[in-house]
């Protein structure tokens, strides 16, 4: 299964989305949206973690918007967000917790993908 998800999301295009293997379940990307929720459920993931703050940018969805549609899709999610000034050792406690219920595999996002591999990596150094 896994082999497969990682064919389909590395090819990109076609309507995939394109995120980054950390292991074998664990994955980041950039920004998504709500009707990504979708692809990511085909794609085989099981559950989202959202790393990018509302209101970053404009016309970004928020958080409420996209676990919305993470929740009409069966995927379980969670809301952390990395900003200025963020605890990373707060964050990275929540991140434990929710992997340890959480199914996987797993789909992290903010912007571009890199606060979530900060994240990944700070509870995985």
């Amino acid at each position: 299964m896994f082999s497969n998800l990682l064919q389909k999301i590395s090819g990109g295009g076609g309507g995939q989305l394109r995120a980054r293997q950390l292991t074998e379940d664990y994955w980041v990307a950039g920004q998504l949206y709500p009707e990504d929720m979708e692809k990511a459920r085909e794609q085989g993931f099981r559950s989202i973690v959202c790393n990018r703050p509302d209101d970053e940018a404009p016309n970004q969805p928020t958080y409420l918007e996209v676990s919305g549609a993470a929740e009409e899709q069966g995927l379980e999610h969670i809301y952390i967000p990395i900003g200025p000034g963020t605890d990373f050792a707060e964050a990275g406690q929540e991140l434990i917790d929710f992997l340890a219920e959480a199914p996987k595999p797993v789909l992290a996002y903010c912007r571009s993908g890199n606060r979530s591999t900060m994240l990944w990596r700070s509870i995985n150094m």
